[in-house]
């Protein structure tokens, strides 16, 4: 029992930011994205925008160490967590989030695992579908380019994935 009080202070210790974000996560990822929470950080996000880019690092951190651990339900619900925000700060400057963003969509491109790479490919095409106001036109997209060709040409054992792959090349190559 003396341990929980220590934790307990030890949190209250931790940036704001971070406890919100860790907040979004339950004990058993087959729970899913704890809701109420995700309100609060997406409020908090919008509230506070200037916050976007250590929420984003945050996030990046946990989906990173989760990708490595092979926790692909834990890394389910930092995507989706990271495409709500997306699309709730868009009308904001997002420049600041879009680095840590676009950093975990390699990250999942990377992974081997067919399903996190669907996964990364549909959170890119979310956000290449949104409007900014002042583009930026100096972000560099040859990795997702490289990656996403190499997926339309793989060799997968699973036709399925085989098609899904090619599906998403002509829907990101079809986007603009």
């Amino acid at each position: 029992m003396p341990m929980t009080r220590v934790c307990c202070c030890c949190s209250a210790l931790r940036p704001r930011y971070k406890r919100l974000v860790d907040n979004i996560f339950p004990e058993d990822p087959k729970d899913g994205l704890v809701k109420a929470d995700m309100e609060k950080l997406t409020f908090y996000a919008v509230s506070a925008p200037e916050k976007l880019d250590r929420i984003g690092s945050y996030l990046a951190e946990r989906l990173s160490r989760d990708v490595v651990r092979h926790r692909s339900g834990y890394v389910l619900i930092a995507m989706e967590a990271l495409d709500q925000l997306l699309m709730a700060c868009h009308s904001q400057s997002i420049k600041p989030f879009v680095e840590s963003f676009l950093h975990m969509v390699a990250k999942l491109l990377e992974s081997g695992e067919p399903k996190l790479q669907v996964l990364g490919t549909n959170s890119f095409v979310k956000f290449a579908n949104i409007e900014e106001d002042t583009p930026s036109y100096h972000r560099r997209y040859d990795f997702f380019v490289s990656r996403f060709s190499a997926m339309c040409h793989s060799c997968h054992s699973d036709p399925e994935i085989r098609t899904e792959y090619v599906l998403f090349y002509f829907m990101i190559y079809g986007l603009k």
